[in-house]
């Protein structure tokens, strides 16, 4: 247990050496921090300059579906991060577009949702991302795009083919949640 926080501990202050030789020594990176519920991994997508982190991560044998005890694997977190660094990092290394979270969203839904960099949205469509993932309501990343007035996410689903005409469950298409939205 104690060496688990201190790995935790080391990622946390992007200590790639003792990172390395704890996983060298045989500790597995995919398991679930008591207090966070993080993994090694989903905690490292969410602070900045963890590149070298989450490759030294991946090398040890880290999953990069593992969920967090959220539902959420490291992608969705890098997503809702709005950090466009380590979801390139995460891709690269062969995670998929399309993993779904606990709910069955993916990160492509959480970044119409969280905004941010755009170029977040648009990596993870260039990467095959599937568009019309729908939410326990009905509602499409495209619907959440207009919800909370993400303009240029909303280009980027468009041109990657999200369907205008999508309703939810309500009935509402996109441009009904911008008029109800005010956006």
């Amino acid at each position: 247990q104690a060496n688990l926080r201190k790995f935790m501990d080391h990622v946390h202050h992007l200590s790639v050496e003792k990172i390395t030789k704890m996983l060298e020594r045989g500790l597995d990176p995919n398991y679930h921090d008591l207090e966070s519920g993080e993994t090694p991994l989903t905690l490292a997508v969410q602070l900045d300059n963890t590149v070298e982190v989450i490759k030294a991560l991946k090398n040890g044998g880290a999953h990069l579906d593992f969920r967090a005890k959220d539902g959420m694997t490291a992608l969705h977190k890098a997503a809702r991060a709005k950090n466009q660094v380590t979801l390139k990092t995460l891709l690269e290394l062969g995670a998929s577009p399309n993993y779904k979270d606990s709910c069955g969203l993916t990160p492509l839904y959480h970044t119409a949702v969280v905004g941010g960099d755009p170029y977040c949205c648009e990596l993870l469509l260039h990467e095959h991302a599937t568009v019309s993932c729908k939410d326990e309501n009905g509602w499409q990343e495209i619907h959440q795009a207009c919800r909370y007035g993400h303009v240029q996410h909303l280009e980027h689903l468009l041109f990657y083919g999200a369907d205008m005409g999508a309703q939810n469950a309500s009935g509402n298409t996109a441009l009904h949640i911008c008029a109800l939205y005010n956006q």
